[in-house]
């Protein structure tokens, strides 16, 4: 049920762009932003909150309405301050994580925000993470064998991981042909961006492991927290964006 809800308004979202959109993942990018604060400290004081929050949602908004550089500036200053609030106490992963989550979510509100392709490019990358999240963890559960990193996960099987390659490979190269991109610098990305999303989602549950916790929050009922739902992503949005500065798609050809 939360999926049927969820699935389809961020879909729309997705295509209306703007500010809806926007504010969307400013919301969830709040949400992931509290659920770390709360794995990472269970002792945190509100301020500790406030603070994450505030970064990592303000990052976004202004990464999606205003420019990238005002909100590499609020990102950075935001992280000072939770640097600095968390000094008093002591150091932990906790500062990290809130530079982590408005990083990644600022990067997919500045993605959408593009006049020239931006809707485009959004659903190329959703494609490919969609695709190798899902095909990873169907094959993996139907063949299983190798544990791919016990450690992290003892469900992840390498027949998953080569079945979700393959998947974003080829959703990939499905979405690139359909916008016109160049082939093998589309394959090259969707490779790197399907890793990524792998490795994302396992960097996740070590996180996860190491704070002793199941799941990342509770907030959406039947899936856990924000952060369990969007892991493979998050790190997926900084690879996609790093590897197209370094390989052109060719969307000026769409």
């Amino acid at each position: 049920m939360s999926a049927l809800v969820l699935g389809p308004l961020a879909l729309g979202l997705l295509t209306y762009g703007g500010l809806p959109f926007t504010a969307w993942v400013a919301a969830f990018a709040a949400a992931m932003a509290w659920e770390w604060i709360q794995m990472s400290d269970r002792d945190a004081p509100p301020v500790a909150y406030a603070i994450a929050c505030a970064t990592a949602s303000g990052t976004v908004l202004l990464a999606g309405q205003v420019g990238i550089a005002d909100a590499v500036f609020w990102g950075a200053a935001g992280t000072l301050a939770s640097a600095i609030e968390r000094w008093r106490r002591g150091w932990s992963v906790e500062v990290v994580g809130v530079l982590y989550v408005s990083l990644a979510a600022a990067l997919l509100a500045a993605m959408r925000a593009d006049p020239a392709h931006g809707l485009h490019a959004v659903i190329l990358l959703f494609a490919i993470v969609w695709a190798a999240d899902s095909f990873a963890y169907l094959v993996g559960t139907w063949l299983g064998g190798p544990k791919l990193l016990p450690l992290a996960s003892p469900n992840k099987t390498w027949s998953g991981f080569l079945a979700g390659l393959t998947a974003g490979l080829v959703a990939g190269l499905a979405a690139g042909a359909v916008f016109g991109l160049d082939r093998l610098s589309t394959a090259i990305f969707a490779l790197v961006v399907a890793t990524a999303s792998v490795a994302g989602d396992l960097s996740m549950s070590i996180f996860k492991r190491s704070f002793d916790v199941k799941d990342s929050g509770t907030l959406i009922p039947g899936h856990g927290g924000v952060l369990d739902r969007v892991d493979a992503l998050m790190l997926a949005v900084i690879a996609a964006v790093i590897t197209e500065r370094v390989l052109p798609l060719g969307w000026a050809s769409t």
